[in-house]
Formats: C-alpha cells, structure tokens, sequence
C-alpha cells in the first residue's frame, strides 16, 4: 500500500464535520487538483487518495478507510474505475460514489450509473468550477440528497428531442 495519501482536517480549529473522502485518481496533477478543491471544504475532515481501483479496494476491504463519499476516475491501470464501482457497490453499508472522469462519452456514463455511481461529473475546465461541483456534491452527500445529472451543455440531437 504504498504511495498512500492521506489529508485530515479534522483536528482542525472550526472544522465541524470530520467527513471522510476517498479520491480515487492515478493522474497526480488531477489528484492534486481535487485534493486542494476538497481542502477549503469545512465539510471535509480528511481526504484518503488511492492511486488506482485495486488500492482502493484493499483500503476499503482492510479497514484502513471508512469513507463517507468515494469520487472514481475511470480510466487507471490495474483495476478501472467501472470494475471498482461494482466491487463497491455489492458492499453494505455503501457509501456514495461518484465518477469523476475527463471522459465524455455518454456510454461510460451509463455505464457508471448501471454499476452503482450516484453521479458522473465531467472534470471541468477551471479550478474555480472543479470546487463548484466537488462542494455541491458533499453538501448533497451529507443531506443524504441525491442531485440531478448535470445539464446538457451541447444541443439534444432532434431524434432525441422527437422521442421525448
């Protein structure tokens, strides 16, 4: 279990929640984008990062972490991020997980959705927007609300717009 990266912010003056977060990413620069997004959140009391789906597992199968919300890069070597949210979702209790991916296709999000991910979020272009959907989501988390995909942000091909 090496390579293990774990922020706790829970002994934090004012902190008042002690949440835990599992990020799930083997791009560095990603992680520590998102790792420094959940840092200013004072939901957040402390962020575990697993570089890839089997080290994730093992975290979660030994003990080690307990997560609250688990967010899932797709594409990571060894154990991907579809076969890790099966593995998670056959667990109980399970905790939310969310896919955070830089794919667009359509068919992984559903592909996502059908293996237990509560929502997919495509990694947005600035840090700015990156802390808007990643503070949307642990606030939905701890209300235990589960918030709509996001809007479409190209036009519905008209076949789909006919269907509806």
């Amino acid at each position: 279990m090496n390579n293990i990266q774990i922020t706790n912010r829970a002994a934090d003056v004012g902190a008042p929640s002690n949440m835990c977060v599992l990020v799930v990413e083997d791009d560095d620069a990603d992680a520590y984008l998102i790792e420094s997004a959940l840092s200013g959140n004072p939901d957040v009391g402390g962020v575990v990062r697993a570089v890839d789906g089997e080290q994730a597992l093992n975290l979660v199968e030994t003990g080690a972490v307990e997560p609250d919300i688990a967010f899932i890069d797709l594409g990571m070597p060894r154990i991907d991020g579809l076969h890790l949210l099966a593995e998670f979702a056959g667990r109980r209790p399970c905790f939310p997980m969310v896919v955070l991916t830089s794919s667009v296709l359509q068919r992984n999000a559903m592909r996502s959705r059908f293996r237990g991910a509560t929502r997919v979020l495509t990694k947005p272009d600035t840090f700015e927007e990156l802390e808007a959907i990643l503070s949307a989501t642990i606030a939905s988390a701890r209300s235990g609300v589960t918030l709509p995909p996001r809007r479409r942000t190209t036009p519905m091909p008209a076949y789909a717009i006919a269907a509806r």
